[in-house]
């Protein structure tokens, strides 16, 4: 088995305004062996510590993959680490703070898995959202209508004694020369109004387009992240075949 040949590139902006350490957006990858995964998350900004709560999650989702019976597995598995997480967090803080963090904190997620043999499956709770550029095409899951965005999403609670919404999952194939994006809610909507080619092909930096897209009222301003997998090589053995 070989080592998979992938160019990525993961960005994570905090609204304008905030510091780096504010968003509450999160992306985790593993690119150095098969399957290639990518996480990412976005905390709701009602809750506290949701970006832990985010970080949580994607840390969880790249481990397991796709799999909806292994996503919700996995996710019970980090409820139960979540009030050891935030109990010192909170201990130090006001009696509202301690409060709000009682009644946990809450996230989307998409998790993609691309497997060796050309084949990849994503797993998605909420509004985060996934491009797979292929030939001519920018396919878009799990929707492709920008407005949807503005919608309240399904999320992702970090009490075990809250319902986990089941994942919606996507499956396809991909070959040499594909790009995958992974983005939250902000960015995917705004890559559908103006296409992703166009952002990936701009001049400038991720930052500079975000910028300049908040500045404009193209992008509303919300933490800002995109992962960008492009996978430059199919192995030799393409089988087409895996197990998530």
């Amino acid at each position: 088995m070989g080592r998979p040949a992938v160019t990525q590139q993961c960005h994570v902006l905090p609204r304008a305004g905030s510091a780096p350490d504010d968003a509450e957006d999160a992306v985790a990858l593993r690119a150095d062996a098969w399957p290639v995964r990518a996480a990412v998350a976005d905390g709701a900004t009602e809750s506290v510590y949701a970006g832990l709560w985010a970080q949580m999650l994607v840390d969880v989702l790249v481990d397991v993959g796709a799999d909806p019976g292994d996503v919700g597995a996995a996710i019970r598995e980090q409820q139960a680490e979540w009030g050891g997480a935030v109990q010192e967090r909170a201990a130090e803080q006001p009696w509202y703070v301690q409060s709000k963090a009682a009644e946990g904190a809450f996230a989307t997620g998409l998790v993609l898995s691309v497997r060796e043999g050309g084949t990849w499956a994503a797993a998605s709770i909420g509004d985060c959202a996934l491009f797979h550029l292929h030939d001519d095409r920018a396919d878009a899951w799990p929707t492709d209508d920008p407005d949807a965005y503005t919608n309240r999403p399904a999320l992702v609670p970090s009490r075990g004694t809250d319902r986990i919404p089941v994942p919606e999952t996507a499956t396809g194939t991909w070959a040499p020369g594909d790009t995958f994006l992974l983005a939250t809610d902000a960015v995917a909507a705004w890559l559908l109004r103006v296409g992703p080619r166009s952002v990936l092909d701009a001049d400038e930096s991720f930052e500079g387009a975000v910028e300049h897209a908040r500045a404009g009222g193209a992008l509303r301003n919300d933490d800002a992240t995109l992962c960008i997998l492009k996978m430059e090589d199919l192995p030799k053995d393409d089988t087409r075949s895996g197990h998530e």
